[in-house]
């Protein structure tokens, strides 16, 4: 098997010692592996001999850059990951990450390398995802987050990104990339490597981490070349969607490949559903609505998450609409309202910015007083749901729909991209986010911050709550999917 060399930068070594144990008893050939380090500490006696029972290991120390130093670590190997303290690996890690990239389109050269957002151990979804541009900060720089999940993807997808905390390609592009002062991802671009996301978690993590925001000149000489192939332009501030989601392909749909064992399992869920609604003991039956909202003004790629939505089998959705926009929808979507001024929070100042992202327990309210019938009213961002969902999937309601609104926290603010609220409380939860509204407006002046609103309900009202921690915003939805 072809050599792998793993690198890896710690403050000491007992900081990286888990994770290279990890590596060494889950590789396929654990013999090929060999072991490259930047410490800030000096290893102690105890150290050195941890390192010597690993194999064939290297350090240098004080640390320095780990990319840069490369090359000094590097003693033949044909490839080399790029690894974190954080990770823990599965079983013939080494062979998959060996199988996945050389599955990467290349020429008679393979000039590909794996990486992406690797999935902390608390993520319902287990998936990775690319590195995708979130936004321009007013310093220029460019900051990033987490791209479109990759579950049930064929295969790796390529992308502009590089995280700099997991790679794995060919010693080359290692030493490709040791030099030069510009972002990692741009150095690859320079020497015509093509980055593509793992699609698969062969390495988790214990916990996140970040990459770390960028700048580059908007005279920088391949701005262009690189804003014509991504869309991510450095001279005018502008990302595309694609970039957003991490991706190269401008449509959200991946080829896919639905594992059996998830349709057996999906097919078994709803027959067990079916059963249990036949037996007295649930004769209380969960009737959920799902309400939604679109406007002109909301992106082009929150359309396409909204088709994937209405596309879905056993999610019984309705949107409300701007009345120019009623006929469009309804081609893919039966339920469909007009939304009018009045549907929003009554407000005494006209002409608020930011006023339909606190009008959504109003429309709840208001698709409570259409259909009468539903034991819950569920609220989901027409782009809630930014990945990829099997379309028969059976969505089991119970875990969500419950005497208490449930609602997500993630890293410790409300996630209002989806919310379950039982019919009991759909009017006081919308009577109080309007009075606190104007509150607020009587003593500033202007609307409060979404998260704002919320956290003072919830403050105020702790007893109509169940709040569940998620990573990741936009997962509560895998509640009622993954269960």
């Amino acid at each position: 098997m072809d050599r792998i060399l793993i690198l890896m930068a710690a403050e000491e070594y007992a900081d990286a010692q888990p994770a290279l144990t990890s590596a060494m008893n889950a590789a396929a050939a654990p013999d090929a592996l060999s072991w490259g380090l930047t410490l800030t500490a000096e290893p102690d006696e105890d150290s050195m001999a941890a390192m010597q029972a690993l194999g064939m290991v290297h350090f240098l120390c004080p640390a320095a850059d780990l990319w840069q130093c490369m090359p000094a670590l590097w003693h033949g190997e044909s490839y080399v990951l790029m690894a974190h303290p954080a990770m823990r690996f599965t079983k013939g890690w080494d062979r998959e990450l060996l199988r996945e990239l050389r599955a990467c389109p290349s020429g008679q050269v393979l000039t590909c390398a794996l990486t992406g957002y690797l999935p902390v151990r608390e993520d319902p979804l287990t998936s990775v995802c690319p590195v995708a541009a979130d936004a321009f900060t007013q310093e220029d720089e460019l900051t990033f987050h987490h791209g479109m999940p990759l579950r049930f993807a064929a295969g790796p997808t390529r992308g502009p990104f590089l995280h700099p905390d997991f790679c794995f390609a060919p010693a080359g592009f290692f030493r490709a990339l040791a030099e030069g002062d510009e972002p990692l991802f741009m150095r690859a671009f320079r020497h015509g490597w093509d980055l593509y996301t793992l699609h698969r978690p062969i390495i988790r993590l214990l916990w996140d981490v970040p990459v770390e925001p960028c700048r580059i000149a908007p005279t920088h000489d391949l701005q262009e070349d690189f804003a014509s192939v991504f869309g991510v332009s450095f001279a005018s501030r502008l990302l595309s969607a694609p970039a957003r989601r991490g991706m190269l392909s401008e449509d959200v749909k991946l080829r896919m490949r639905v594992p059996v064992s998830v349709k057996v399992r999906e097919t078994y869920r709803q027959k067990r559903y079916a059963i249990q609604r036949k037996l007295k003991r649930h004769a209380v039956q969960l009737e959920p609505k799902c309400v939604t909202l679109y406007t002109s003004q909301m992106e082009e790629e929150t359309l396409r998450w909204l088709k994937q939505l209405a596309a879905l089998k056993n999610l019984p959705l309705v949107a409300y609409v701007e009345p120019l926009q009623v006929r469009q929808i309804a081609e893919f979507l039966p339920s469909v309202h007009e939304f009018r001024s009045r549907h929003a929070m009554e407000l005494p100042v006209e002409g608020l910015d930011g006023l339909e992202k606190l009008s959504k327990a109003a429309l709840l309210s208001t698709a409570r007083d259409k259909y009468l019938t539903p034991s819950h009213y569920i609220w989901m961002d027409a782009d809630a749901i930014r990945y990829p969902v099997y379309d028969r999937a059976f969505f089991d309601w119970q875990a969500i729909c419950t005497d208490r609104i449930v609602m997500a926290m993630v890293n410790g603010v409300p996630d209002t991209t989806m919310f379950c609220v039982p019919e009991k409380l759909v009017l006081p939860l919308a009577r109080d986010l309007q009075a606190r509204t104007l509150t607020i407006i009587e003593q500033r002046g202007s609307l409060p911050e979404e998260h704002e609103l919320w956290d003072l309900v919830i403050r105020e009202n702790p007893d109509w709550f169940n709040l569940v921690v998620l990573p990741v915003k936009g997962q509560l939805f895998t509640l009622v999917c993954e269960n």
